[in-house]
């Protein structure tokens, strides 16, 4: 699939294998403003708030205007682009398939359909279709807080479609084949409990009890350096019963699958 508007990452506009070059930062939010809300009316108001973080200078709506002008003129090659001005909004009419959000999307609820319907080899293949788009943070090198609570956003729905890939895999028997990327979600998000919970469970599920229940500890320990706080009662129950050598068939079935949405 061809795909001209690229968010998950650093922010990419490309037409017929090449790149289109924007590189003023503040065009580059109005953009990425647009393609947030594709093929429907952003407000002027919205748009400044998050151009400028609610900071807007006094000259910010002639501002909005000249960067709307010039990203019309970069974006006019591209068939099917329309950028769409109102009395007090403006819209970016594409073709949904042409950008990545929409793609990661439409693929994370095909996957979820599928495992739903207890077709998980297909689900976890789509989960990581869907994952595979995303090249970093959403809207990398584009400053602002406003900006980054929409990335955080984003990246809440990353982590889901993570959660959900790894119970697939889990569920298929999958333990010592998924535990390096496990790995790497617990290094990146080092204090989300579903990662390690699910790690655990394929270290425990593979003959590696030692490794799981020090997973655990590394756990507790930063939870308490952080928040002063102990593992979640979910964590701590599971944590119990690999003590205990419950068999792990038996935990691959219990709360610490991944939340189904």
């Amino acid at each position: 699939m061809t795909m001209h508007f690229l968010i998950l990452g650093n922010l990419k506009v490309e037409h017929l294998g090449k790149r289109i070059s924007i590189t003023a930062p503040k065009q580059r939010a109005v953009l990425a403003a647009l393609l947030l809300q594709a093929n429907n009316e952003v407000q002027i108001e919205r748009l400044i708030r998050f151009v400028w973080d609610g900071r807007p200078p006094v000259t910010a709506q002639t501002t909005l205007q000249s960067y709307i002008y010039r990203l019309r003129q970069m974006l006019r090659p591209l068939a099917g682009v329309e950028l769409k001005t109102s009395t007090d909004s403006y819209m970016l009419s594409v073709d949904y398939a042409e950008t990545d959000l929409w793609y990661f999307r439409r693929q994370v609820d095909t996957a979820r359909g599928m495992a739903r319907c207890d077709d998980k080899a297909d689900a976890a293949q789509t989960f990581r279709s869907a994952l595979d788009v995303w090249r970093g943070s959403a809207f990398a090198g584009i400053p602002g807080e406003t900006v980054q609570q929409e990335a955080r956003v984003l990246e809440g729905e990353r982590i889901a479609a993570y959660e959900e890939l790894f119970s697939a895999e889990l569920d298929l028997g999958r333990h010592r084949q998924i535990i390096p990327e496990l790995h790497k979600a617990v290094s990146v998000y080092h204090l989300h409990e579903v990662f390690r919970a699910q790690l655990m469970l394929a270290l425990y599920a593979s003959g590696r009890q030692a490794e799981a229940l020090q997973n655990y500890a590394i756990m507790r320990r930063r939870l308490s350096e952080n928040f002063g706080i102990e593992p979640g009662q979910e964590l701590q129950e599971l944590q119990k019963s690999i003590l205990r050598q419950v068999p792990a068939a038996e935990l691959s079935n219990s709360v610490w699958k991944a939340r189904v949405r």
